[in-house]
């Protein structure tokens, strides 16, 4: 064995490699040219079985290419694992709100002079380059040249059932893999299992689960989940045969992840290049890995530096399309207090359900993420006549006073017992919201009905939003590219356009961006 700290390395493609890809390449045009010809010709049995037997041949070239892939990756999994540091859970970063929210005495205010805000804008946050030196290589593989023929599902599986989201899942299980197991925790043993798994056949498995995230349109962290959820439930009574398995669907998805071994127990880790707050996390080739599925202390721990992949990419929490898992749909009455009257809005209980147990991670994540249409559409149907013929500065004003009054106020820490941020919809769903919940759905508010630019406005301990309107409006506010944004606070009860909370008048706020719609 290596000596701990070595760098493992694995040589990169021969040149008999190259020459099979480029085969492969060839088979793989030759076959589609073919496939095309006979959609639109009749076949006889001696040409189907001629094709059957082609595309048998492809299948099996695949086969070979796939498990090469697997084969290279286990030997390096066989290499001594380094010894990493896990860090302590990254606080969320706003603290507590206040046990009730402010209320602003607008008739005994006296009128002054509006005050311009410092600010510092929060950038969005990018990959993570992967340092040169000493980054352990694999062969290279083009992605682009694999044929799109899995492997020909055996007799040996059955359905498995999978209760997440409120929701039952059917994805094919394995019977072979009851017989795999581990005996210890060593790399040798942790590789030659993962190899097993790669001769069983999983790809219906894997076919099931893609296409539950197509037809769910789940995102990066729901295709994870469903993956870790099947892992747990096929290695029943077996958690450390059940990471392996877990990073093995992972490394199907192209996934960043790793096994990481803390004394005889396994735990996976899985990199995002946005920040994750509440969860221990380690340091791999200058990245953050977090423990997404386990509770880990401050400690070190072992794994190993090389990536399954070229194309590997990190889990991205963002939500580009609204989830799809069941058609519940749930409404709530709110009152709209300046025009004295309610709309009911209409939401989707899947949204619930799947955001129940999300991950903490930046409010702009939650404030952009993609809403239902149910939820859209009720939006637009309920406040459009409300607004109707109304001057942009009397909309904006209607939808301020909806949020200060519209809904009770309770912090996270006394709802939940942690730090929260709603997504839009859940604001409709629990009893309560707090100022990050107001400003993430008062953003979206003003984006779907106005098309407003809108931006979230972070202060030490307290979430506002700042509006960019098209025509001159007076108030607090500050200038971020030559633009002019005024404070509009969601959570300062009774205040009006520009009133920013006096506390806050002088303190430096940051400012995340959110998407125009």
């Amino acid at each position: 064995m290596m000596k701990a700290g070595a760098t493992t390395r694995v040589a990169p493609a021969s040149d008999k490699k190259q020459t099979n890809m480029k085969k492969l390449t060839l088979l793989r045009g030759l076959f589609c040219f073919l496939l095309s010809a006979f959609c639109f010709l009749p076949l006889s049995a001696q040409n189907e079985k001629i094709f059957e037997e082609f595309q048998k041949s492809i299948n099996q070239e695949f086969n070979h290419f796939q498990d090469s892939i697997h084969t290279v990756f286990a030997k390096a999994l066989e290499e001594q694992w380094e010894e990493f540091q896990v860090f302590a859970k990254i606080p969320a970063p706003v603290k507590p709100n206040p046990k009730t929210p402010p209320v602003a005495d607008t008739l005994k205010t006296k009128p002054v002079a509006p005050v311009e805000i410092p600010i510092k804008e929060n950038p969005p946050q990018k990959e993570e380059p992967e340092p040169q030196d000493n980054k352990p290589e694999l062969p290279k593989i083009d992605e682009e040249t694999k044929p799109e023929f899995p492997k020909e599902p055996s007799i040996n599986y059955i359905n498995k059932e999978i209760h997440l989201w409120n929701t039952t899942f059917k994805i094919p299980y394995n019977i072979t893999l009851e017989n795999l197991s581990l005996t210890n925790t060593q790399e040798k043993t942790i590789a030659d299992f993962y190899l097993n798994i790669s001769h069983t056949d999983y790809q219906p498995a894997v076919n099931a689960i893609d296409e539950i995230k197509n037809r769910n349109t789940l995102n990066d962290y729901g295709v994870a989940l469903l993956c870790y959820e099947y892992a747990k439930l096929l290695c029943r009574n077996k958690p450390n045969e059940s990471v392996v398995l877990s990073v093995f669907l992972f490394n199907q998805f192209l996934i960043d992840a790793k096994i990481t071994r803390l004394q005889n127990r396994l735990e996976p880790v899985l990199h995002s290049p946005q920040t994750v707050y509440g969860m221990s996390y380690i340091e791999n080739n200058g990245k953050k890995y977090y423990f997404l599925f386990s509770e880990i202390e401050p400690s070190s721990i072992y794994t190993y530096k090389i990536n399954f992949s070229e194309k590997i990419t990190g889990l991205d929490f963002n939500v580009y399309k609204p989830v799809n898992i069941s058609n519940v749909l749930k409404d709530k009455e709110l009152l709209v207090k300046r025009l004295n009257k309610t709309v009911k809005i209409a939401y989707s209980q899947s949204a619930i359900d799947y955001y129940k147990d999300y991950p903490q991670v930046n409010v702009d994540i939650n404030a952009n993420a993609a809403v239902s249409d149910v939820f859209r559409n009720s939006v637009n149907q309920q406040f459009k006549p409300l607004l109707a013929n109304k001057t942009e500065y009397e909309a904006v004003d209607i939808l301020l006073n909806f949020m200060q009054y519209g809904f009770e106020y309770k912090e996270d820490e006394d709802q939940f017992g942690r730090e929260k941020w709603n997504f839009c919809e859940e604001n409709l769903y629990y009893p309560y919201n707090d100022c990050d919940d107001r400003a993430i759905l008062f953003s979206y508010l003003l984006r779907e009905l106005l098309h407003l630019d809108v931006v979230l406005v972070l202060y030490s301990d307290h979430i506002s939003t700042a509006v960019r309107f098209n025509t001159p409006v007076t108030g607090d506010y500050f200038t971020m590219d030559g633009e002019k944004y005024v404070i509009c606070d969601p959570t300062y009860i009774g205040a009006i356009i520009g009133m920013n909370q006096p506390k806050f008048k002088n303190e430096e706020a940051e400012i995340v961006r959110t998407k125009k719609l």
